[in-house]
């Protein structure tokens, strides 16, 4: 399996996250606006971690599922994991009290597992396919 150089669509992800961020910050906190920017950001980030560190090269059928496996992990972690720093960071630009109630923080809390699960069984799925594929 070789990964990509350059994964397509990528700086355009990066185009429309910038500026979903500019409205973003304005707007009053609402849980799927974080949860979009949660997740965006930890896409962004996976997708430029594989282009640093594995873009251009060659690796295994058997090792490049292991690691579409582990980078749909990360996402799913870094989702909920990022959505709880977006929230931080709205409450402390808004400054005028909590912009999340207990009950939507818990939410995200308890969702952390699911997603991590989920996301890593979808990039167990792509890294299978991709394997199976010949590319």
């Amino acid at each position: 399996m070789v990964f990509p150089k350059k994964i397509p669509g990528l700086r355009l992800l990066l185009v429309v996250w910038i500026m979903y961020s500019a409205v973003w910050i304005s707007l009053e906190g609402a849980l799927v606006q974080v949860i979009v920017m949660g997740t965006a950001t930890a896409v962004l980030l996976v997708g430029y971690g594989w282009q640093q560190w594995l873009g251009g090269k060659i690796v295994g059928r058997g090792m490049g599922v292991v690691v579409t496996a582990v980078s749909g992990g990360m996402l799913g972690a870094g989702s909920a994991l990022l959505t709880f720093v977006f929230m931080a960071v709205k409450t402390g630009l808004h400054a005028h009290g909590p912009e999340f109630t207990q009950a939507e923080i818990t939410w995200v809390w308890n969702m952390l597992p699911l997603w991590t699960a989920v996301w890593l069984l979808v990039g167990l799925g792509a890294g299978l396919i991709w394997a199976g594929s010949g590319e």
